[in-house]
């Protein structure tokens, strides 16, 4: 008896161990089967169903799988060009199932399942189904296609990948071959048959994570229509989509900028220039400031500062210099009934604080005041006077800009990096324009020694850093 129960034991042990093992298994997320169904159309047009069935355990899968589609070909040439592709349908367990794309390196990725829903364990049946182009090459004696069955960038391992091909009515393919493995691998663990009309390719091992299937059948020269030259034209377009969009966007911006310039940039003819020692008649020494800078420079203190001199020079104000702080105070002579009106409304503001303005920190907001009100009375009176900034024309252009980098990035299937690659430039140009202006700035002939070397430190940098190997 006692040997009954100890085999009793050890038979329960036996099966405890099968089942544990038996759950273990169960609980791998892997792809049970990968299953597609290609049929080539004479166009070339390729009809794809593709259908996953997944073991789902909430741990990598919880709402779904995605989908890695590439959107560029390698051609007959060696040329990279761009595929059609257009989704119709995703199903998961035989319903339509929610799905978003986005765009990624070199394709897109489709999304499958609901933010909100997570999917029970077990096994889950996922279904895509697509058409795309551009995916026959065209060989002198001979039409190929060539199809990567499954892709490589699956994170879960495929215990069977097959693929059932359909060709056009009347093709008979003169050679089939198989590919498995990771990018670029050449190993054969698949074979490949005819049945009946269909071809039939099947992997022989398991397919690890990033492993794939690619499959390629050789056609009769004429299997497939060729594209016409105007086709042909309109793929060649397409495909240099991003800089023809670039370039026409360059020549649009050059020639709005040329066209605006002869419009309203050229400055009038100089004309006989005469040496003259005093502004012109009705300028004063403020407007003198405001016209050769084109606005203020130092804020409108130094025309602020030769508004008060000239009042001191006619005798309306004296001044009174005490190291620390300059007093501006009036006189009883009395106030002309015209008066320049940075000069006027110095004078006012100097009435306003009790006949005596005093400019030192202790007196700030006074300060402050009086040259905000200064500002204000000249820009008002002065402002598109004497010259124009022509900012309209400016935002036109810089408008008109904007539109084509758009259109770069909405028409031209642009990448991470390919975006990269164009926003680097354009951002680099903004930098080098506001530091360019800086520097002509700083060079003008009121810029400071001290400001001049400076920037030639920080340009002489810059430069260095560029041109650094890397």
């Amino acid at each position: 008896m006692k040997r009954v129960f100890a085999a009793l034991g050890w038979f329960s042990l036996f099966l405890t161990l099968l089942f544990s093992s038996a759950g273990l298994a169960r609980a791998e997320e892997v792809f049970t089967a990968y299953r597609s169904v290609i049929d080539v159309a004479k166009s070339g047009v390729l009809s794809v169903t593709e259908t996953i069935t997944a073991n789902v355990e909430g741990n990598r899968i919880k709402r779904g799988i995605y989908r890695d589609f590439p959107l560029t070909f390698t051609d007959a040439s060696g040329r990279l060009v761009k595929v059609d592709f257009k989704l119709i349908s995703v199903e998961r367990d035989g319903a339509e199932e929610p799905y978003r794309t986005e765009s990624i390196s070199g394709g897109i990725r489709i999304y499958t399942g609901d933010k909100d829903v997570f999917l029970a364990d077990g096994e889950h049946t996922f279904q895509f189904t697509y058409e795309t182009a551009r995916q026959i090459r065209f060989f002198p004696d001979h039409d190929e296609l060539y199809w990567n069955v499954t892709g490589n960038q699956w994170a879960f391992p495929i215990e069977e990948a097959s693929a059932t091909v359909a060709l056009p009515a009347g093709v008979k393919a003169e050679a089939l071959d198989v590919f498995t493995g990771g990018q670029g691998a050449t190993d054969k663990n698949a074979r490949a048959l005819e049945d009946g009309d269909r071809l039939v390719f099947t992997t022989t091992r398991r397919l690890e994570a990033n492993e794939g299937l690619t499959i390629a059948v050789k056609m009769p020269k004429g299997s497939i229509d060729p594209p016409s030259v105007s086709q042909e034209r309109v793929w060649w377009f397409y495909d240099h989509l991003p800089p023809i969009l670039a370039i026409t966007g360059f020549v649009v911006a050059a020639l709005y900028y040329s066209r605006m310039w002869l419009k309203v940039g050229r400055d009038p003819a100089r004309g006989v220039i005469v040496p003259r020692w005093d502004a012109p008649d009705g300028i004063s020494p403020a407007l003198v400031n405001y016209i050769d800078n084109k606005g203020f420079s130092g804020q409108g203190w130094t025309a602020l500062s030769a508004a008060a001199l000239n009042l001191a020079v006619e005798g309306y104000v004296v001044l009174k210099d005490f190291k620390n702080s300059l007093v501006i105070t009036r006189t009883e002579k009395p106030k002309p009934r015209s008066l320049p009106t940075g000069e006027a409304t110095v004078l006012a503001v100097v009435q306003r604080n009790g006949g005596e303005l005093t400019i030192d920190k202790d007196n700030g907001p006074a300060v402050q005041k009086a040259g905000a009100d200064f500002r204000n009375a000249m820009e008002k009176e002065h402002r598109n006077k004497y010259y124009h900034a022509n900012t309209v024309y400016v935002v036109g252009g810089i408008a008109l800009s904007v539109l084509f980098l758009l259109a770069i990035f909405i028409f031209g299937l642009l990448d991470g990096a390919t975006v990269a690659l164009v926003l680097v430039p354009v951002f680099a140009s903004v930098v080098i324009s506001v530091f360019a202006l800086a520097i002509g700035k700083a060079f003008n002939k009121r810029g400071s020694l001290f400001a001049r070397i400076g920037l030639l430190i920080v340009a002489a940098l810059l430069s260095f850093l560029s041109s650094r190997p890397r």
